[in-house]
């Protein structure tokens, strides 16, 4: 990581949980119904983008010696 950059990797799982943790809260208000099998692929849904920015973020370099 950079000074002063972001890591990709938490940036995308923090908006993903964000993401999930309102649509739980829809849920609970009764504003929208979800069922058990959305729920899993929502979950699933966001640890893989999570997994995604973590495979496409480059890697640092190694010092060998």
């Amino acid at each position: 990581m950079s000074a002063g950059g972001a890591d990709r990797t938490s940036l995308v799982g923090g908006i993903a949980v964000l993401l999930l943790g309102a649509l739980l809260c829809l849920d609970q208000l009764d504003a929208i119904s979800i069922s058990a099998g959305l729920a899993a692929a929502a979950i699933c849904a966001a640890a893989g983008s999570a997994l995604v920015a973590s495979g496409l973020s480059p890697e640092p370099e190694r010092e060998d010696g």
